[in-house]
């Protein structure tokens, strides 16, 4: 009996206002509220809080949400299925993650897969880390592998691992032989990270308000290639970022890495992120254990 008011429930949930779910469905905005206000009074739980410009989730309303999007997963797959869609050669391994996983060291896993299952079809989304988290409720990608800080409802974190923030550098740099950077040093050199808006950025910002000083990045880019290569083609630059990130091309170009002191840098972790109890299909899930081995012999 709720079939109709979830559809619409689904809907203001994922635009975020009444009129944009009616866009979206061809339904007049009274007949949606009206469908909201009636699941609201059958489950006597308020699902919507509403807002001069939209309606937002309460918490009671992102739990419904979240099995509202499993369920239209889980019917995809059951259709699939019964099409005769459901095997090895013709399932898609859908996944998401930031750039500096998307740099090298997924590309190379995912290489790596395909000798074992030559016909496994990838699609892979690069996003900044609370996109690719999203994409995983919204069932958009069966898996995320992204950073992150704090838990998401909705979402299983099928793995976590450290992702401490590293300092690269040339080998000849001036502070390549000593064991792991302050924040002192890297105040007499020049800095390169990720752009404003990425966890790297957020704790690096933490980390210069804790120690009481300013430090202007001499180059800030949304592409860890580009960050790489700055740094890779100066002696005096020290570039932030995750070790696993780059940690395979340092070694082929000689660049060193070194574990910065500070500890903001070590809240970060990288997760291996999917949906709440959603049934993988065999390709995702056979995929999904050789990416979670490989991350586990990183950190043997």
């Amino acid at each position: 009996m709720y079939d109709i008011s979830l559809k619409y429930f689904h809907a203001v949930a994922k635009t975020g206002s009444l009129s944009a779910a009616s866009e979206e469905l061809h339904v007049a905005v009274s007949a949606i509220s009206r469908q909201i206000s009636q699941l609201e009074d059958q489950l006597q739980l308020t699902l919507f809080e509403r807002k001069p410009r939209g309606m937002s989730l309460t918490d009671q309303g992102e739990v419904l949400y979240t099995y509202s999007l499993r369920n239209a997963v889980e019917f995809s797959h059951v259709i699939a299925e019964m099409r005769g869609l459901n095997s090895l050669k013709q399932q898609t391994i859908a996944m998401a993650c930031p750039d500096g996983m998307a740099w090298d060291f997924l590309p190379n896993i995912i290489a790596q897969f395909r000798k074992q299952y030559p016909s496994a079809i990838f699609s892979l989304q690069v996003v900044d880390s609370a996109k690719a988290t999203q994409l995983v409720k919204e069932g958009i990608v069966d898996a995320a592998l992204t950073f992150s800080l704090q838990p998401e409802q909705g979402v299983e974190v099928s793995l976590q691992v450290p992702s401490p923030i590293c300092a690269l550098m040339s080998a000849s740099h001036p502070l390549a032989q000593i064991d792991s950077i302050s924040m002192q040093d890297l105040n007499e050199f020049p800095i390169a990270l990720s752009e404003s808006g990425t966890t790297l950025s957020y704790l690096f910002d933490i980390a210069c308000h804790l120690e009481g000083i300013q430090i202007a990045p001499a180059f800030t880019s949304n592409t860890i290639g580009a960050i790489y290569t700055y740094a890779k083609e100066s002696d005096s630059v020290i570039a932030l970022c995750s070790a696993l990130s780059v940690e395979r091309r340092a070694i082929t170009d000689g660049l060193i890495l070194r574990p910065m002191q500070h500890s903001s840098f070590l809240q970060r972790s990288l997760q291996l992120q999917v949906m709440s109890r959603r049934k993988q299909l065999t390709i995702v899930r056979y995929f999904l254990d050789f990416l979670t081995e490989k991350l586990a012999e990183q950190f043997i």
